[in-house]
């Protein structure tokens, strides 16, 4: 392990809310845990910032709570994809309550006096498909990360947060939406993303008072905590942020459902636990089925173990459709922009397309691109064919869909966002640095290992090289924070191999990331046949048929 030891506790007090307590370490960096940002007064209902602590006081030298995810005897992905262990100053293991679990942590240059400067903030939105994931796992504990930027003279304040997630913080309907409208408030689902709001109204509201600068707020997040970010920039109500870094996961990257898809997922959740989704208690029913049930069964109802939860596409959240955010201009008032990528994205599928197999695929494409030249193309470009099957198939079927999620969505953003590239605004990287950690994905550059880099905490597995590595890109991320450019926006930023950071081209890096064959698929998907894509894929690797076949199965047995 690579955290550091606190050498004391710290008390400070904030204006409006009261005493709290946290850790202070030999850096000077000051940690403050499991501050609650909201209150929550029952599942499926829009959560309140908090303006109080109870006794005026809170202990934050706790973590607070973790929101309720997927967990299954003998099968655990947590611990390849996110290989840090607990961080061992928090001994207390945080229980799972829905209720009580919307809180940050805090971490701080050193608490100043209120005529002291104040220092940029980076508010990190954590990922795990909208499903998975905590603000509280050691992974993202962010005491190296603000000890690293006192170190190079540009201290940064970091923010991480929890919010509602899978079932809890995604399901839509129409009886949710009514019961919404009669408690006063609009809008049907997106339950986690209103959180996230409510968490940096909290950053704006308070945050001056850690040393932070609330005129100077970047959010970051990698995979669901990227997507959130997008989501959040195509929102009516608009988040407040000055500048974002996306790491593999933009708006695009996944779509909102609409409102009738969403009443089959609601349909399907109450078979599932027996309940008539037409009667008049329904929704009282589900929220008596226990919350770590209810997220037991959200993988199981959508038909894939590594499926997602499904923001809602429900007519009041959106100023316009995130699917179209790669197209789209970034807003005027983002000052600047990062995204990026990793080698082996598609390494996060491989357990969903495990059992297709060449007629599948090639049907399953069909079915929503309606033409065969386009498919049978597409095809041929990740080799395959009638002759490709098991580990070949899902892997050049993973490739396909790593490519296409992730890597071509910020292939278009970088290039269509005109304002941000004239102002030198709009950074690119690829993170290409295998892991050489003892695992099953040793070898690979797999989906979340960037930020084992970003954070630094596990710098006892990395070799000199590797933690070189691992500081510039720490420092590039707390530069950008500070509004300077991490690099030059004409290049790409490639991260590795070879545990060094260096610019290319795209003609310099088209051997490894095949930026002409993004060119060909979006040329030959022109005139819609690219949205049809996504659309394919998204049925293809996340498998949204089966909660239909779900549904019906239960009806046929009851």
């Amino acid at each position: 392990m690579s955290f550091q030891t606190p050498v004391s506790t710290v008390s400070t007090h904030i204006g409006g809310l009261g005493t709290i307590d946290g850790f202070h370490y030999a850096t000077g960096v000051e940690q403050y845990c499991g501050i609650p940002y909201a209150s929550l007064s029952k599942r499926w209902t829009r959560s309140i910032l908090r303006t109080s602590w109870e006794n005026d006081y809170h202990n934050g030298t706790e973590l607070g709570n973790n929101m309720p995810r997927p967990q299954f005897p003998g099968y655990n992905t947590t611990n390849i994809f996110i290989p840090v262990p607990p961080n061992p100053n928090f001994p207390r293991k945080p229980e799972v309550d829905e209720k009580t679990a919307l809180v940050m942590n805090v971490v701080v240059p050193q608490h100043p006096s209120l005529e002291e400067e104040k220092f940029p903030v980076l508010a990190w939105i954590h990922g795990g498909s909208l499903l998975y994931g905590s603000a509280n796992y050691g992974i993202y504990d962010a005491v190296n990360l603000v000890s690293h930027s006192v170190d190079i003279g540009w201290s940064v304040v970091v923010v991480s947060f929890n919010y509602r997630l899978g079932l809890g913080g995604f399901l839509a309907s129409t009886k949710i939406g009514e019961e919404l409208k009669a408690d006063g408030f609009e809008g049907n689902g997106n339950f986690g993303f209103a959180d996230q709001k409510i968490a940096m109204e909290w950053i704006q509201e308070y945050i001056d008072q850690f040393g932070g600068d609330r005129d100077n707020v970047t959010v970051f997040g990698q995979s669901a905590g990227g997507v959130s970010i997008g989501h959040q920039m195509a929102a009516n109500n608009l988040m407040k942020f000055d500048r974002a870094i996306c790491m593999s996961g933009l708006g695009s990257t996944l779509a909102p459902l609409d409102l009738d898809e969403h009443e089959v997922l609601f349909d399907a959740t109450c078979r599932y636990f027996s309940i008539d989704p037409k009667g008049s208690d329904a929704l009282a029913r589900l929220r008596e089925v226990p919350e770590q049930e209810m997220a037991n069964a959200d993988p199981i109802i959508q038909g894939v173990p590594s499926g997602t939860g499904n923001p809602c596409n429900d007519g009041w959240f959106y100023a316009f459709d995130p699917r179209l955010q790669s197209w789209t201009e970034a807003p005027a008032w983002l000052k600047s922009f990062m995204i990026g990528d990793v080698h082996d994205e598609g390494v996060i599928l491989t357990m969903n397309v495990m059992n297709d197999t060449y007629e599948t695929v090639r049907q399953t494409l069909l079915e929503s691109i309606q033409n065969e030249v386009y498919v049978d193309r597409i095809l041929l470009e990740y080799g395959i064919t009638q002759n490709t099957s098991g580990l070949d198939l899902n892997q050049r079927v993973c490739n396909m869909g790593g490519e296409a999620v992730f890597k071509i969505q910020n292939y278009l953003t970088a290039n269509v966002n005109k304002r941000l590239q004239d102002e030198k605004a709009i950074f690119k990287y690829h993170f290409d640095q295998r892991s050489r950690l003892d695992n099953a994905l040793n070898g690979m550059a797999y989906h979340g290992f960037d930020v084992v880099y970003l954070f630094g905490n596990l710098d006892n597995k990395l070799n000199a090289r590797e933690r070189a590595m691992r500081r510039d890109m720490a420092s590039a991320w707390i530069k950008f924070a500070w509004g300077q450019e991490p690099w030059r926006t004409e290049f790409w930023e490639v991260w590795g191999p070879d545990s060094l950071g260096q610019l290319e081209t795209e003609e310099e890096d088209e051997h490894v990331h095949f930026y002409s064959r993004f060119k060909r698929l979006l040329l030959w998907g022109s005139d819609g046949l690219w949205e049809k894509y996504l659309v394919a894929l998204d049925h293809l690797l996340m498998k949204r048929g089966r909660m239909r076949t779900l549904g019906h199965a239960l009806d046929a047995g009851s």
